[in-house]
């Protein structure tokens, strides 16, 4: 018997929302199922929509893009992301991990914990990493091998854009990831539970997605200047317009 799983539709949706007063600056929907491209396309929308040239943005560890983070950073842009690390998870995670590795810019070369080079291999483009490798000379003599690695030399990667994945870990903050959920999940639960009322969207396609966001995102955004500005000054401004 052939049994045939079906794919249901599902759509990423992404909001930019200022941390001043929870205004929705900026949204998207992306049939892109991980954040992970999003970072710097939502953060040009916002800056775009703030007519700013500075900008600093805080997203969760999802957004972690090494690729962004350096492009963000060339616009003006400062985001504040939690980096997703690979861990050395052989023998238990118990052995040397990453940052016991210092990396040498002169030399393009890291020194390990026993004093020895790993020198640069390969890079993968597609990965986006560069390997470093110790000789198995050095490593089958070194009294801390057992605390190292279980193969006969100790490698190392690094990501193409690891400055950039370093200045932004030196960045982060508990409390910019407390302002992250303070600001963004506010907008999201209303959207949801108050404008929609339930947590699916009623059309089907992704023009019809994004134009239920799209109306959804104006109520949300009316509901909130009216708390902010109150209702006579909103209905002032529009008058304006």
């Amino acid at each position: 018997m052939l049994v045939r799983q079906m794919a249901l539709p599902a759509y990423n949706v992404q909001t930019a929302v200022d941390a001043e007063h929870a205004i929705i600056v900026a949204h998207s929907v992306t049939l892109d199922a991980s954040d992970i491209r999003c970072l710097k396309p939502m953060a040009d929308a916002a800056k775009q929509a703030l007519k700013v040239d500075t900008l600093q943005v805080v997203a969760d560890a999802g957004y972690s893009n090494g690729e962004q983070i350096a492009q963000c950073e060339e616009a003006g842009i400062t985001p504040f992301v939690p980096v997703m690390r690979t861990v050395n998870n052989q023998a238990d995670g118990t052995l040397f991990g990453r940052t016991d590795f210092r990396y040498d810019a002169e030399t393009d070369s890291y020194i390990c914990p026993g004093e020895k080079r790993l020198l640069r291999k390969h890079t993968n483009l597609k990965d986006r990493y560069t390997m470093y490798k110790a000789s198995s000379a050095d490593c089958g003599a070194c009294l801390l091998k057992s605390r190292c690695t279980l193969a006969p030399r100790r490698g190392l990667a690094r990501h193409l854009y690891e400055d950039a994945l370093n200045r932004m870990e030196e960045r982060v903050t508990p409390e910019a990831m407390r302002l992250r959920r303070q600001t963004v999940e506010h907008p999201f639960a209303t959207i949801k539970y108050r404008i929609f009322g339930h947590p699916r969207l009623l059309v089907r396609g992704l023009t019809g997605a994004r134009s239920e966001i799209a109306i959804a995102t104006m109520a949300y955004n009316l509901k909130r200047i009216t708390k902010v500005l109150g209702a006579a000054k909103l209905a002032e401004q529009l008058q304006t317009c």
